[in-house]
């Protein structure tokens, strides 16, 4: 499957920027809820026992700059533990998230990505490239839509990295979406786990609902 040509920032995302970082410099900034699992809970995980991948959802934990940026955007926590026996391939275009009506909200790629440093392949084993330092030569995945961007502060370096995954081996960084929290009530997140390849592993889904309750 040939690469997708990426897209130019939108203004919709860098305006989005723009006004998180003026919300973190003014009080009365009110968020439009958080994502949470339907009891409640803030943390969610998805297994799959045949092809040993693990993925632990987490919400409400941004602490980066802007400090507001949950507000414009919905921000999630994502760790992804490869305990099976082929490589997995974490890319932007395997996201899907997509609400109870139907309408899906694209994910904004900041463009990290990491790179296998030791043979061994040990949980250290990964040296990580910001997007600042290079091209986005990373394979993208998909065909699910999503949104190249430049983001500013702490968002890039906080960020999921894009790459191939040993088994025995470990990711986690933060996944950034258009927001749900302020036009839904239910969504779904879904993850397309492929092989380098892009031969289907499993798809993983979370569902959540929106807690407005502070």
């Amino acid at each position: 499957m040939p690469p997708r040509l990426h897209r130019l920032p939108s203004c919709r995302a860098l305006l989005g920027l723009a006004l998180a970082s003026c919300c973190g410099l003014v009080s009365g900034c009110a968020g439009a809820g958080t994502l949470v699992a339907e009891d409640g809970d803030h943390r969610l995980t998805a297994r799959d026992p045949d092809g040993g991948v693990t993925v632990v959802l987490t919400s409400g934990v941004w602490e980066g700059r802007p400090a507001s940026l949950p507000q414009e955007w919905t921000v999630l926590h994502v760790l992804v533990a490869n305990l099976g026996k082929d490589p997995i391939l974490l890319a932007p275009g395997d996201l899907e998230l997509e609400d109870d009506r139907g309408f899906s909200y694209e994910l904004f790629d900041v463009g990290a990505a990491f790179v296998l440093a030791d043979p061994q392949a040990s949980i250290e084993a990964y040296g990580r490239i910001h997007p600042e330092e290079g091209l986005r030569n990373y394979d993208p995945g998909g065909p699910v839509e999503f949104e190249p961007i430049i983001a500013p502060g702490e968002v890039g370096a906080r960020a999921l990295p894009w790459g191939v995954l040993e088994p025995g081996t470990q990711m986690r960084g933060f996944l950034y979406f258009e927001p749900v929290e302020s036009t839904a009530n239910r969504a779904t997140l879904t993850w397309h786990v492929t092989r380098p390849d892009h031969s289907a592993v499993v798809d993983l889904q979370f569902p959540l609902w929106v807690s407005r309750d502070g």
